[in-house]
């Protein structure tokens, strides 16, 4: 991407923008003078107040691996770096995207917009936001070192960013980018003063400077991360002085905290305990559908899989997930419904595909998930494995609500199906790297929605790896389908939002009827929290301590 500055300011065309609200702010008053039988009535007062100045304590179960919020594409990362950094749009309640630090954008031309910031922001720092930020911002996006996979697919298609003013920016692409307000919903906004720094110095929080509602005070890797309310907010302040987010992978000792006192908040609660808690007056648990899904990717190289062999364990000449009818056996073999009502106690919606009934991008028309293990035993013979074949199947066990209990019960449906399944769970720092190195066979993954459409999972997920446009970041299973990539390269391009639908769906149906993946079902994101504070689950999981408020107020 290339940086261009503008020399002078030219004339606006008239703007289709959104409408920009006025941001409130809190004006404290103070007395000079505090007479002596004023001083119990103030204390009395703080007494009651105490979300003035009270630390917000969380304990949740993924900890970021970096407060860059650029390095990697990764949900515990996604999840916490809007506490610090904002973005230019937030996508809202309708689905579609909202001003932010942007307060309007106009598309000029096929490949032009036209972005005006919001004025009188400022960083953490006191330093004042402008649009050098942001055009610096998205060329960091794109470059940033890293041995993981990054944003960089947001904002591949930016050609160039043209600073014409202190809150006016031009973004020009390399073709018509109709998603672009979606896709800067996903982009943290970092200060060029202080961003043009490494990793770990956003690590140590010489970096980590933001506009967002917090400021970071420090992280100390696999315990704890303290943040402080950013006095300098342009928007609501936060009702929390201090927030803490402790991380803990375990949900046993995540609700061990809570029982004792020590959190206010704990997220990723074990279904086991949900009726437990909600017998206890002292708390509130909360749950609510997520937009994130649960599912398996197969290895479809035709090359022999590294974790697939014969019954006599012997390497196989040829890659059994190859092949379609192998892949759809799989499928079969797999009952959602047992899987809700046994492992997931309820808190689980089985689908079949990647965006919920109602959603954009949604095709009613893939049929209903369907468990037949006699089918998938036909399936196998019939491509050539009567008696099966041996496989080890990788799951994480730190990553989704019941992680490692889903992998143990899938192992045993493929079983009795026919493909005799070993597994093999690991925690998610483990799994990335093996998974990139493309060193398994049929492993679960975790796709996370930052907009309420398909688009950036078919992109990345699906797509055939081309990393010089931005194609198949986390294509690990190497699929491959050229009819697919020409509907979604059709889709990506379409200006129509109602066309695009229709051609997002195109591409959605074109994978899942390849039996390209295997989603298993929707979770639900559950909380529980004291009777002292009030949260409402995200449809993305995300845990902002600016919305959690307490509950007198």
């Amino acid at each position: 991407m290339r940086l261009v500055r503008a020399t002078s300011w030219g004339q606006e065309k008239q703007n289709t923008a959104l409408s920009q609200k006025a941001p409130s702010r809190d004006h404290a008053k103070r007395c000079d003078v505090i007479r002596p039988w004023h001083a119990l009535t103030i204390l009395i007062l703080i007494s009651l107040t105490p979300a003035l100045a009270a630390d917000l304590r969380l304990v949740l179960a993924v900890e970021p691996n970096s407060i860059d919020p650029h390095v990697h594409n990764f949900g515990g990362n996604k999840s916490f770096m809007k506490n610090l950094f904002e973005t230019l749009t937030v996508i809202g309640a309708n689905g579609r995207p909202e001003p932010n630090l942007a307060t309007s954008w106009t598309l000029i031309d096929d490949t032009t917009w036209d972005i005006t910031l919001r004025p009188d922001v400022t960083f953490s720092d006191g330093t004042k936001f402008t649009a050098d930020d942001v055009a610096f911002t998205l060329r960091r996006a794109l470059e940033v070192p890293s041995t993981v996979t990054t944003f960089a697919e947001y904002v591949k298609s930016i050609a160039r960013a043209e600073v014409i003013g202190p809150h006016r920016l031009r973004l020009h692409t390399n073709g018509p980018f109709p998603l672009l307000p979606e896709y800067m919903a996903s982009i943290g906004i970092v200060s060029r003063a202080h961003g043009e720094t490494t990793t770990s110095d956003y690590n140590n929080g010489k970096g980590a400077i933001g506009t967002g509602p917090f400021r970071l005070v420090s992280w100390a890797r696999a315990d704890r991360l303290v943040m402080q309310r950013n006095e300098r907010y342009w928007g609501a302040k936060p009702a929390w002085n201090t927030a803490t987010f402790r991380y803990v992978k375990n949900a046993s000792s995540r609700l061990a905290t809570l029982l004792a006192g020590d959190a206010d908040l704990i997220d990723t609660v074990s279904v086991q305990d949900l009726e437990r808690l909600r017998n206890d007056k002292r708390f509130v648990v909360i749950s609510g559908l997520s937009a994130d899904i649960v599912g398996f990717v197969f290895d479809k190289r035709e090359q022999p899989s590294p974790k697939i062999t014969g019954n006599d364990g012997q390497p196989l000449a040829a890659n059994p997930f190859h092949d379609k009818r192998v892949r759809a056996a799989v499928d079969l073999a797999i009952d959602r419904d047992a899987i809700r009502d046994r492992v997931m106690n309820g808190q689980s919606a089985p689908d079949n595909q990647f965006m919920s009934p109602g959603q954009y991008g949604h095709d009613p028309s893939l049929p209903p998930t369907r468990h037949d293990p006699l089918e998938a035993k036909r399936l196998l013979a019939e491509a050539g494995y009567p008696n099966g074949f041996r496989l080890t199947m990788h799951c994480q066990n730190d990553r989704f609500v019941n992680d490692a209990a889903i992998c143990q019960a899938i192992a045993q449906m493929l079983t009795r199906a026919g493909i005799a399944t070993t597994p093999e769970v690991m925690p998610h720092a483990v799994w990335v790297p093996r998974a990139n190195k493309k060193e398994f066979s049929f492993f679960t993954t975790f796709w996370t929605f930052d907009t309420p459409e398909p688009s950036i999972v078919l992109i990345s997920q699906f797509a055939t790896a081309d990393a010089a446009r931005g194609r198949g970041a986390f294509n690990r299973g190497v699929y491959s389908n050229p009819e697919f990539d020409s509907v979604l390269e059709k889709a990506l391009t379409m200006t129509d939002r109602d066309k695009r639908e229709k051609l997002l769906i195109q591409a959605t149906g074109i994978a899942i009827r390849d039996h390209a993946t295997v989603p298993l079902h929707h979770q639900f994101n559950i909380e529980a929290m004291t009777t002292r504070v009030r949260h409402t689950p995200r449809a993305d999981g995300h845990i902002m301590a600016a919305d959690i408020t307490p509950a007198d107020q």
